[in-house]
């Protein structure tokens, strides 16, 4: 999920504690995005940025580390904050974190550094509107009800929890309508949510040599859209034939790893859940650089855009 909802969530969590100050919605915030610091493995390159991002940090064990060492910073400044309700405070809104994060396309490691297996139950897409807004009004809200700030950060925090199954079975249903359309030779059908979820979905056909990627909208058909097919990558075999780490990483890393047919002399393989099949964004196939986009060259040399 996008900062900007982490941080939202932190705050209005912070509107149900008993005392309220500035220093303990601070607290909040910066407990509900803490584990996003991995972001700053970017820094240390594109491929250790894949492994460790939404890595140890995004971790049940890495949680309760991060919220003993944000609970050890801020009684430097406040005596009054207790081991036990900063470590609990802290811990419960990475945890919430981590839900927010579990429920996207790029899932989390939640059992680092015991599996670097990435969970995820991908139901509501990154950027989240609906989402987002019920944080914000309700955030509003709280300014221009005082009073009633309390029984508006419950419910808000009641709604972003409930929404993800509502957003679940959304993309069941076009699951099924997918299947029923497609009625034809596949080996599987994925709905993943697309921009704009759960209005717009993408749904990617899985066959024996290639990927059929299709736009579905909830008040349209899928015929009305066109379809975009794309070779499936063998990484397996380019493992094969070089020990490029980055391959490696990069098969670990891609659901659905596909060649991408360009003029180029490198080959260049993407991960579907990163490209969208709405029409709106069609000139995808004419973009320079696609998100975590893998080119191996002639040369045997491996660049992750």
């Amino acid at each position: 999920m996008d900062p900007l909802t982490h941080a939202l969530s932190g705050l209005t969590a912070s509107f149900c504690l008993p005392k309220q100050t500035k220093r303990h919605h601070l607290f909040c915030i910066i407990a509900a995005i803490l584990p996003d610091v991995d972001n700053l493995s970017f820094l240390m390159g594109r491929e250790i940025y894949l492994l460790y991002h939404r890595g140890f940090c995004h971790s049940f064990l890495g949680g309760i580390i991060l919220s003993v060492l944000l609970t050890g910073s801020f009684r430097f400044f406040d005596k009054n904050l207790t081991w036990r309700r900063g470590i609990f405070l802290s811990y419960s809104l990475v945890c919430l974190h981590l839900f927010l994060d579990l429920i996207t396309s790029f899932g989390t490691q939640l059992f680092s550094p015991v599996t670097n297996y990435r969970c995820a139950i991908p139901c509501v897409f990154i950027i989240d509107f609906i989402l987002t807004g019920v944080l914000i009004s309700g955030v509003l809200l709280s300014f221009f009800r005082p009073k009633h700030k309390k029984v508006i950060a419950i419910s808000c925090l009641c709604i972003i929890l409930i929404y993800p199954a509502f957003g679940k079975m959304i993309q069941l249903i076009q699951l099924e309508r997918a299947k029923t359309v497609l009625n034809q030779d596949y080996q599987s059908i994925h709905v993943v949510p697309a921009f704009f979820a759960p209005l717009y979905w993408k749904v990617i056909v899985e066959k024996a040599s290639h990927y059929e990627l299709r736009h579905l909208s909830i008040v349209s058909a899928i015929e009305n859209y066109p379809s975009f097919i794309f070779k499936k990558a063998n990484l397996n075999v380019l493992t094969e034939k070089t020990t490029h780490s980055l391959i490696q990483t990069y098969e670990w890393f891609a659901d659905y790893p596909a060649e991408l047919e360009r003029d180029s002399n490198c080959q260049e393989i993407i991960d579907l859940k990163f490209i969208s099949a709405n029409p709106w964004f069609h000139q995808f196939r004419d973009r320079t650089h696609i998100p975590f986009m893998l080119s191996i060259c002639p040369d045997n040399q491996c660049i992750l855009k």
